[in-house]
């Protein structure tokens, strides 16, 4: 009997692994649970075996990359910096290693397909595990007054569209520290000059 556990559980692993670089490069609606029994060469009833569904198989793949990302996250964070601005980096690095697509569209673009339990569930595994630690270094710098941790963690993490893609690189051969730190020097001084009035 331990054998066949054993066995069950193996198999399971090998669907997330699967569908988690399945889903991870094509997003929910481009990926069916074809591609997913194919890649680990069982069959679509089998699979249906370890997870109900595909939606219940996605959210369990984001519900792991979360996690993942949260954790190395907080390990970033529990770091001391002499510049703040190389913690924002090194957070950013993290989301942008473990995702080749933007991880706010694809969790984003998934939510029309879903049921409301699982957009929910999806929800709360944005917040926790990608809006939060961004929060926490927000919170750990000098914000405008009318702009909270929260409001600049989400606004900052749907802004990193640019580094999923090569288009945005624009043929520059740099690397992708450099292509975030440019981003980022975009996103929290903007693109005009300021010219200080001597009135």
């Amino acid at each position: 009997m331990v054998q066949v556990i054993s066995q069950n559980e193996h198999r399971r692993q090998q669907i997330i692994e699967a569908a988690t670089t399945i889903f991870l490069s094509k997003g929910f609606e481009q990926t069916t649970t074809r591609d997913i029994a194919k890649k680990v060469n069982i069959s679509q009833p089998a699979l249906y075996h370890h997870f109900g569904d595909k939606e219940s198989l996605f959210v369990e793949v984001i519900s792991r990359v979360g996690e993942s990302t949260y954790t190395d996250m907080q390990s970033i964070l529990s770091q001391t910096y002499a510049e703040p601005i190389d913690q924002l980096v090194d957070l950013t690095q993290v989301i942008v290693l473990r995702h080749p697509r933007d991880v706010f569209r694809l969790i984003h673009d998934s939510f029309d397909s879903l049921s409301a339990t699982h957009r929910s569930k999806l929800g709360m595994i944005f917040g926790r595990d990608y809006v939060g630690p961004i929060a926490q270094f927000f919170e750990s710098i000098q914000l405008r007054d009318n702009v909270d941790a929260q409001i600049a963690s989400s606004f900052y993490i749907t802004s990193l569209s640019p580094l999923f893609g090569e288009f945005h690189s624009l043929g520059e051969q740099i690397t992708m520290r450099e292509r975030i730190q440019q981003l980022l020097d975009l996103i929290l001084y903007g693109v005009e000059k300021k010219i200080v009035s001597m009135v």
